[in-house]
């Protein structure tokens, strides 16, 4: 799959007592005495340190309660175009995809990307505030599919293929791939269903095999599709996508 990571990247990183002031728990000095009370947890774990950093992938509660930003709750899709790097700065200077929204007229500073894509992947990539659904859809153990649309070099022999669904060894891991299809499209388009989150795992995949892949796109995260959606373009998700986008990743339902 081309996603650099399925958690959040540390770059997206704050201070535990800024989330909390975020959250309207009070000044960041009243939240570093609530977090040395020993009431906030991260991931279920009590937290007492103020060093702590949070990224939105985390699950962030006090006294039992789940936390979320005081904006309102917002889930957007967008088409990422290739050669758009999947962060909020980029240390070389290339141009993000928060650069990339901001030009065509939508501001989603305070909305973070869920999983990743990298720089020369194209496709469907799902933005919100709602840091606990972010968490449920990027966490390993869920097993949320995701469809990309694969155009290599070469045609796939019926002996890769099967491969790709047992397992290929790189960099120390075995990675599958859930199914690989023929595809419409450009010659040699295929279709492959991932449930892991491994780093570049399409690309490492097929690099293993001997195939150079010329586009990849993710056509589907759970149960979105990016359809009709043109490149760099933006649409907010309607009730029932996000309705379903909760299903298949609350498997463990939020603290009331």
């Amino acid at each position: 799959m081309d996603m650099n990571k399925n958690e959040a990247h540390p770059s997206d990183a704050i201070r535990l007592n800024r989330y909390l002031a975020m959250c309207g728990l009070g000044a960041r000095r009243k939240c570093d005495e609530l977090i040395r009370s020993g009431h906030v947890y991260v991931n279920g774990i009590k937290v007492v340190d103020l060093a702590t950093r949070v990224t939105p992938a985390d699950v962030v509660a006090y006294q039992g309660r789940t936390l979320e930003s005081l904006h309102r709750l917002e889930y957007v899709a967008y088409y990422k175009p290739a050669s758009v790097m999947v962060t909020r700065n980029d240390p070389e200077g290339r141009p993000t995809v928060y650069d990339a929204m901001r030009d065509v007229g939508f501001s989603a500073d305070h909305l973070n990307y869920v999983g990743r894509l990298d720089c020369n992947s194209e496709g469907l990539l799902l933005f919100t505030n709602d840091g606990a659904l972010i968490h449920a859809l990027t966490h390993p153990r869920y097993n949320i599919k995701k469809v990309y649309h694969v155009i290599l070099d070469r045609e796939l022999t019926e002996g890769d293929r099967d491969r790709l669904l047992l397992g290929i060894e790189s960099e120390g891991q075995v990675l599958h791939a859930g199914d690989v299809r023929p595809a419409q499209g450009a010659a040699f388009s295929y279709e492959v269903d991932l449930y892991e989150g491994k780093n570049r795992q399409l690309r490492r995949m097929f690099a293993v095999l001997d195939y150079k892949i010329m586009r990849l796109i993710r056509i589907r995260f759970a149960s979105v599709r990016l359809a009709d959606l043109l490149p760099g373009t933006v649409r907010p998700l309607t009730q029932r996508e996000v309705a379903a986008l909760k299903s298949a990743g609350y498997p463990e339902k939020r603290t009331p």
